[in-house]
């Protein structure tokens, strides 16, 4: 490009004038991508981001189950003192089914546990001398109580 494609016009104004399309243009390219609504975000190399968190499912209530006893004495002998053992209300489905007493409240699959925690907690409180080592059951059925 020169003054013989322009005549009239000095070199040095077309040079001018082509510096400055060449600005305007350059100017141009670099806004060209600040018009974007989105940006993508790279993240840092070698760095990961975790899964989100999904809650764990909530566990079952535990069960729990309480022993029938026809007798006091029964109910005693498995759980080592009385104050464990609970009359049963009249006219309830378990007097109705021959029990007279309730024994203490366990888990399930804890009933051997729970005996013999009771049956030290008889003896260190005083109110047995002696109680049975060997796991005993001599009630007349259970039931689950419900929380």
């Amino acid at each position: 490009m020169g003054s013989r494609d322009f005549p009239g016009y000095p070199m040095r104004l077309l040079l001018n004038a082509r510096r400055i399309c060449l600005a305007m243009a350059a100017t141009a390219s670099l806004f060209a991508g600040c018009s974007r609504t989105e940006q993508h975000v790279v993240a840092p190399a070698g760095k990961t981001v975790p899964p989100p968190v999904m809650p764990a499912p909530s566990a079952p209530p535990p069960s729990f189950f309480r022993d029938h006893y026809a007798k006091l004495e029964d109910c005693v002998h498995d759980w080592g003192y009385a104050q464990k053992c609970v009359p049963v209300p009249p006219g309830s489905p378990a007097q109705q089914a021959g029990a007279s007493f309730f024994g203490p409240t366990y888990a399930r699959n804890y009933r051997e546990e729970t005996q013999v925690q009771l049956r030290k907690e008889a003896i260190d409180s005083g109110y047995a001398q002696s109680v049975p080592t060997e796991a005993s059951n001599m009630s007349v059925g259970k039931s689950e109580v419900k929380p």
